[in-house]
């Protein structure tokens, strides 16, 4: 008895690719399919993670930084200013000068008084007390810049504190009373002899002769008085 000729029956891939189309791997979303849905889940999670560990660093609190030291400046250094010196006064004082035809003894222990027809006067000084500032005998009775021995003394004390130190060249006052009493602009003057000065104008033929002393005190630091003045 022979087998009826049955057709073969041999495996193809119609069957197997029917299974594949059946389970479950086979499930799509869309265009994408389970590997990448996965990959995307994947990196979600991932970058989720990544987010909150980056929103946690943030909100810690950073530390404090240090202070910066301030700077130390030295003040410049500061010069003082100077003192400015006082400037002794040159004030010249012309006081009208007045005549005694007595002789009277003052409290500093002079005599006013004496002539004044071009002589000297009579007058002797009394035991004066000693010291820098208390008069010596005089011979002349002052005609200017002071007229009687209280305005010398006054003057004296003056220039012993530094004022009108120009009454300490004898030079200057002549210059000073040829100017101020008699009118000379411009005045020659020439010295003669110790406290003698001619002077002459320098706009006119006027000429004078001028004598000076030292009718408080004598030497250095004594101031000089006209005493004498001979026109011509």
């Amino acid at each position: 008895m022979t087998a009826p000729n049955l057709p073969r029956v041999t495996p193809s891939a119609a069957p197997a690719a029917t299974v594949r189309r059946s389970g479950p791997s086979r499930v799509r979303i869309g265009p994408y399919g389970p590997r990448q849905l996965l990959r995307g889940g994947l990196v979600a999670v991932a970058f989720l993670v990544l987010v909150l560990l980056l929103a946690g660093c943030g909100n810690g609190a950073l530390p404090a930084a240090p202070p910066a030291p301030a700077p130390t400046t030295a003040p410049p250094p500061t010069t003082p200013a100077p003192t400015p010196q006082p400037t002794p006064t040159t004030t010249r004082t012309t006081p009208t000068p007045t005549r005694a035809t007595t002789e009277t003894p003052t409290p500093d222990g002079t005599w006013s008084g004496g002539r004044h027809d071009g002589g000297h006067g009579s007058g002797h000084g009394g035991g004066g007390a000693a010291g820098g500032n208390h008069a010596h005998p005089r011979d002349s009775t002052p005609l200017w810049p002071a007229g009687d021995a209280a305005t010398a003394q006054r003057m004296q004390q003056q220039a012993d504190r530094g004022s009108d130190p120009w009454l300490l060249d004898p030079e200057e006052v002549t210059i000073s009373y040829v100017g101020a009493e008699l009118g000379f602009r411009d005045p020659t003057v020439t010295r003669l002899g110790t406290g003698i000065y001619a002077a002459s104008d320098g706009r006119s033929a006027a000429r004078v002769t001028v004598t000076l002393e030292q009718t408080v005190r004598k030497g250095p630091g004594g101031i000089w008085l006209v005493t004498k003045v001979d026109r011509g």
